[in-house]
């Protein structure tokens, strides 16, 4: 015990001595080409091929000013610092005996001689005693890990300043951060990266983006696995929105899951989302590409999706729950949707299909309820509500032409087809209220009853259609008919005037021959008198 004792301070006093050893040991100029002393400034102006030493330093330059008083030497003509641990290159530089404190101007480049971390900037200020590096102008950090198969895994990490600790691993960069490591990519206003834990902390407007994921809120709180190569759980806080999509396969659709709330959280594995959570307010909705304007959406206080291969294999949805899903057809057309409420709904998917697989309700406080809609039956009634208008237009356009003179039968037969559109549009929205199949008909004879009053109001408005097609066509036989009629009449009208001349003409003649006759009668008895 006593030796263990013995050991530990003997090592204090080991560290110790060596910190005191490195501030009174004297700083020394090892070589210049040319030196001027400036006595009543207390300067030494040195030239051509620089080299000073203190301790375990050293650093070169082409031109320095050494103020012997403070134990200052500030470089130009370019500067190349060295140390143990690593390099600082620059145009120019400073160094402060007493604090251990350099600093580096103009195209700065600095590294540690493990070949782990290099920085690139404008300016950098370097603690010796602490082993921190402060950027505070455009720097750049990357940060390498060499790996078994001999490639190695950059981490870049661009700011407007950065502080790197490089006993802790650890780095905090400030403004217009961004954090890129193969497909991850972070941004944000203030970034802390801990490489010794691998977890990475941000604020003020974060993003995070890798390949298929994208991850948005107030603040997000990432954190790698034990190599620091991929994401292991993404915690995001305020305002919480996440994304996967999963891009088409084997002629198979492509799929989009979002997910919106107060707090988010996401679990991966192999760079492939596991679980994803969200709490409070939590709004969720997922749609095949191929069919963006067909979402099938999730609410509730709380959601949880469970996938498999980056697939939605389970969903759950509490408190206040509600949900709309779909049904697409082999052919990709959509035929319904099925609406559902409850306290709690668990859906169940088929990862093969892309579809859901079996939905099953809990209630208590809200009352589980569920109907289907008919999406298909709505595009024919849809279909047969525009052709009875079309129709009803064209009948009433083509009667405006030909029957000029009965401007009331233009006016009826407008109140007829806007009243064939209204009884059409009618039994239109009435049959969206069926139930969801025959088995949850069975289930429910409202559902059942509500389906066979909708498609007696179908027939109903199909029988009235074909009446009002029928009444158009009689009109416009009715139309065809009364021209040839007047024709008719007008052809007899000119037969009887052609009958009546010739008769007058006739009765005429004879009267002239009678009265001929009588005076020649006339004539033959004057004499004999």
């Amino acid at each position: 015990m006593l030796a263990r004792r013995f050991v530990i301070v003997l090592f204090a006093l080991l560290a110790v001595s060596q910190v005191v050893l490195a501030q009174s040991s004297p700083l020394i100029m090892k070589h210049a080409d040319s030196l001027a002393v400036a006595r009543t400034r207390g300067l030494l102006n040195l030239h051509g091929r620089v080299h000073f030493v203190h301790d375990s330093i050293q650093f070169r330059t082409q031109h320095a000013s050494w103020n012997k008083s403070s134990e200052t030497v500030q470089c130009e003509g370019g500067f190349l610092f060295t140390h143990p641990s690593g390099y600082i290159h620059a145009h120019s530089g400073m160094y402060q005996k007493k604090s251990s404190f350099a600093s580096a101007s103009g195209d700065v480049n600095a590294a540690d001689s493990a070949g782990s971390y290099m920085f690139k900037g404008e300016y950098l200020m370097y603690d010796r005693e602490n082993e921190i590096l402060t950027m505070p102008d455009k720097p750049k950090l990357f940060q390498f890990e060499k790996k078994k198969d001999g490639t190695v895994d950059t981490v870049t990490i661009e700011a407007k300043k950065i502080i790197f600790n490089k006993k802790e691993s650890f780095a905090e960069a400030f403004q217009s951060v961004k954090v890129t490591q193969k497909d991850l990519v972070v941004t944000c206003d203030t970034g802390y990266f801990d490489r010794k834990n691998n977890w990475l902390s941000m604020v003020g407007n974060p993003t995070c983006d890798m390949k298929n994921y994208h991850l948005t809120g107030d603040s997000i709180f990432l954190v790698l696995d034990e190599e620091g190569k991929s994401l292991k759980s993404a915690l995001v806080i305020r305002n919480a929105h996440g994304v996967s999509q999963e891009d088409p396969k084997k002629g198979a659709p492509g799929n989009v899951t979002e997910a919106f709330g107060d707090t988010l959280y996401c679990e991966f594995a192999n760079n492939k989302i596991e679980r994803l959570y969200v709490n409070l307010n939590a709004k969720g909705f997922f749609y095949e590409t191929d069919l963006p304007d067909y979402r099938n959406l999730m609410d509730g206080d709380r959601l949880d999706l469970y996938f498999k291969k980056g697939k939605m294999d389970r969903a759950v949805v509490s408190g206040k729950a509600q949900s709309t899903y779909f049904y697409v057809k082999k052919d990709r057309t959509v035929s319904g949707k099925n609406e559902a409420a409850g306290d709690t709904i668990n859906i169940i998917f088929d990862a093969q299909k892309n579809a859901v697989k079996s939905l099953k309700l809990l209630g208590n406080s809200t009352l589980a309820s569920g109907r289907y809609v008919d999406l298909e039956k709505e595009r024919r009634n849809k279909e047969a509500k525009e052709k009875a208008t079309r129709d009803s237009l064209a009948a009433i356009a083509e009667k405006n032409g030909t029957a000029a003179a009965k401007p009331g039968t233009s006016k009826s037969a407008a109140n007829m087809a806007k009243a064939v559109a209204a009884t059409v549009k009618k039994d239109a929205l009435d049959s969206t209220k069926l139930a969801p199949d025959s088995t949850s008909a069975e289930k429910h004879p409202e559902s059942k009853a509500q389906q066979l009053d909708a498609e007696m109001r179908a027939k109903k408005a199909e029988l009235l259609r074909k009446k009002m097609a029928e009444r158009i066509a009689a009109s416009k036989k009715h139309k065809e008919q009364k021209p040839a009629e007047q024709k008719t009449t007008e052809q007899k009208t000119t037969a009887q005037k052609t009958a009546t001349v010739p008769a007058a003409n006739q009765t005429e003649q004879k009267s002239a021959d009678k009265t001929t006759t009588q005076q020649k009668a006339t004539k033959q008895e004057g004499p004999k008198k």
